[in-house]
Formats: structure tokens, sequence, C-alpha cells
């Protein structure tokens, strides 16, 4: 389903959806099981585990449930048969407002929040992000001035992509292209600039690459949230939210993916890192 009419149908279906909040006061047996959608790639999986074991440890009922897409999940958050889908802003806004053009941190949430049927609730944005990055070669990063992508422009030409399939190519290129005026070689050979997510970055120790700042804010903003039913995390629940939008980093989550990729299983790599941070 395309993503404007993903927003048609949640908005439609508003009138049909309700949920009454559970007081704090209450006892915590009294709120649904919370049900946290999963779509299956390993970055998902591993958040969908963090946010499901976070508040099965703060007392709740939460499971995890494997869905086709980020589509499906927003189908399920409306029949509630879901509570919860963790995911990044600028995907999410994508989805829900596809006119939408806001590139920075706070416009791209702003913009969700401004999106979302009025039986949807978002969480604070996360430190971690999995917006695209941009690095070089150490040996060329040595010649910039700083490590941005606006000094790296005027070098551009003389440089060749390596850009992820997993990463819309057409658009990365637009980007630099328009606001970076960088134009790289259609021609491969000589140095390479490397653009993956953030995500899917290795982190090998043996790496010199040099990743750049997007100092313009080229590229659309991609912080952690999660998109909630109302009524379905309490104000205790909501804080444990919170704490995991000051400690997951992104190089948190890079090394949990990759351990996931690597055949882990992404629930035991979310309850030791829900231990390391002493939840």
């Amino acid at each position: 389903m395309r993503g404007s009419k993903v927003a048609a149908v949640l908005v439609s279906l508003v009138l049909s959806a309700g949920c009454s909040s559970a007081s704090v006061d209450e006892s915590r047996a009294t709120v649904d099981a919370l049900v946290v959608a999963d779509t299956g790639t390993p970055v998902q999986s591993v958040l969908a585990h963090i946010y499901a074991g976070a508040l099965t440890r703060d007392g709740m009922a939460a499971s995890v449930m494997p869905v086709d897409d980020t589509a499906a999940a927003l189908t399920g958050l409306d029949d509630a048969s879901l509570s919860m889908l963790p995911g990044f802003t600028g995907s999410l806004v994508r989805q829900l407002d596809p006119s939408s053009d806001a590139r920075d941190a706070d416009d791209v949430y702003a913009a969700l929040a401004r999106a979302l049927p009025e039986w949807l609730s978002v969480g604070d944005q996360g430190l971690a992000g999995n917006g695209p990055t941009v690095s070089v070669p150490s040996a060329v990063g040595a010649t910039l001035e700083e490590a941005t992508v606006s000094a790296l422009a005027p070098e551009c030409e003389t440089l060749s992509a390596d850009i992820d399939p997993a990463v819309d190519d057409t658009g990365i290129r637009a980007v630099l292209d328009e606001v970076y005026d960088c134009r790289l070689a259609a021609s491969d050979g000589g140095p390479a600039v490397t653009v993956r997510d953030a995500t899917d970055r290795p982190s090998d120790p043996q790496s010199t690459d040099v990743v750049l700042a997007d100092d313009r804010d080229g590229f659309v903003a991609e912080n952690v949230v999660p998109l909630f039913r109302k009524g379905s995390v309490d104000d205790e629940s909501a804080r444990r939210l919170q704490v995991i939008a000051g400690e997951l980093t992104t190089a948190d989550l890079a090394r949990m993916v990759e351990r996931v990729r690597a055949g882990e299983d992404p629930s035991a790599i979310a309850r030791n890192w829900l231990g390391e941070q002493s939840f």
C-alpha cells in the first residue's frame, strides 16, 4: 500500500478506533498486553525486542509480533492487533505524509507528530539514528579542511561512488548534487565515496574511513521513535521509553544489527543491552 493511501486509511478510521487510558494508580494487570511490531529487518527486530523487553521488565505483559512491513504495522495499530511500532522519523513521515519536505531532526519529528491520527502517539525521539552516512578513505579525509560533506564537494568529480543497494541511489545523488554541489564521477576507479545507512556501517576496528558530517542537513533525519496507541502505555512505562531514547546510541544499534546479521538471536541481544543499561 502506498504511503499516502496508508495515511488516508488511518485517518478515515479514526472515528471507529478507540482505546481508554489506564491510570498509573490502577493495577498494571488491568493494562492490556502490549504487542510490539517487528517488520523483519535486523534493525527493526532489535528495536522491537528492546522496547518489549524494557516494558516487560517494567511489569507489563509485552510481546513481539512479526508483520510484513511498515504498512501492515500501521494497519495493525489501527485495528488494535498491535500496540506499538518502533521506527525512524523520516521513514515514518514518508509513509504518513509523503508531501513533507522536512529534513532536520526537529522538523521531521514535528512533521511526524502532525501526521498522526489523534488515537496514536509518538514517544521522544532518541539519540540513535539510521540515516545515510557518507565516508571517504583516510587518505582523502586527511586532505579535507574539516570532516564534512561540504568540504568534500570540490573533490567529488575525482571520486567514484560506492552506494549500498539498500539506500536510494537516485535520492542520494540528488542530495549530493543539489544540496552540496557534489557530483561523483560516473565511472569506477580511484577512491570511492561510500554511502551506507548508519546501522549498516560495519564496526570494523581496522577501518580507517572518515565519516563526514551532513553539515547542511541534506539527508532527511531518521531518529528512532516508538509509535503507540494512546492508552496502551501508562506514565510509568512512558518514562521507560524516555530512558531508551536517551541511552540507545547509533553505535549501539549498529553493533546489535551486525550481530543479528551474523545469526544471533535479536531477543537475546536486546536482553543483553537492557541488562547493560540496568533496566
